[in-house]
């Protein structure tokens, strides 16, 4: 059989990878003498890589996360209040399986959307589905679907990840549309998804985020019930990379 139509065949079975590099895989095989189970067994491999690659990239794009920042860059020398051998324990994803729920709490600037992002890449690598969104743009999406009456479709979508990413929880408060919506996405992921919240509010204040405090405790009962809390603290990482760059900030007198 010549190489071009060895080639066509393999693109309309799909292994691209194997097409593009028959000349030089057929060749390295008969100058190796290279048996027909270890031959086969490499070409596949090498596709199942290409497969899952994609697939990888796919769920990425699909999770909206605004940058990609892995855990391994995560400062914890600078970062003293996250204990590393905590964070080790997430990162085996554990917590997507029992249904469990992470909330990174502190001021700005010490790393809690780079904890989260980094958790949920980790769970994409695992095969897990993840999606991200800060809560102004929930509330925003909240606004738009119930003027297309979509608010169940909006509640199903981010009710099946696997992980729902809640970034910036506080700095903008919920008004009652969205805070019902996030309740009931909440309710509906109870024990079965998990969720990672960030937020510069402390518990006592989230009855201030929803402008409920009934609604509130309600929300802190389902998060709170299977959940693993970061209280954060220290300087903000925003703040070190200025005084470093030789910027000093302006106090106020």
């Amino acid at each position: 059989m010549n190489n071009e139509l060895l080639t066509e065949r393999l693109h309309a079975v799909g292994f691209t990878i194997t097409a593009q590099q028959i000349e030089a895989i057929l060749e390295d095989a008969s100058k190796h003498n290279v048996p027909y189970s270890e031959f086969l067994d490499t070409l596949l491999k090498q596709e199942i890589e290409l497969l899952e690659n994609k697939d990888l990239e796919r769920r990425i794009n699909k999770a909206k996360l605004p940058y990609l920042k892995r855990i391994e860059d995560f400062d914890f020398a600078f970062q003293t209040s996250v204990s590393e051998r905590r964070i080790k324990e997430i990162m085996t994803c554990r917590f997507i399986d029992n249904g469990d729920n992470i909330l990174l709490l502190g001021p700005p600037g010490v790393g809690k959307t780079h904890l989260a992002i980094g958790i949920a890449l980790e769970a994409l690598n695992k095969g897990y589905t993840a999606h991200y969104t800060r809560c102004d743009d929930f509330i925003t999406m909240c606004k738009k679907a119930d003027e297309r009456n979509t608010t169940s479709r909006l509640v199903n979508k981010l009710s099946k990840f696997n992980v729902l990413v809640l970034d910036e929880m506080g700095y903008f408060p919920f008004d009652e549309l969205s805070a019902n919506l996030l309740f009931q996405i909440i309710s509906k992921r109870y024990e079965e998804g998990s969720i990672i919240i960030t937020s510069n509010k402390s518990y006592i204040e989230w009855g201030k985020i929803f402008g409920d405090d009934v609604l509130a405790t309600a929300v802190l009962d389902r998060l709170l019930h299977h959940s693993t809390t970061f209280n954060m603290k220290g300087e903000s990482y925003r703040l070190k990379e200025k005084q470093k760059a030789g910027i000093q900030p302006i106090v106020a007198k």
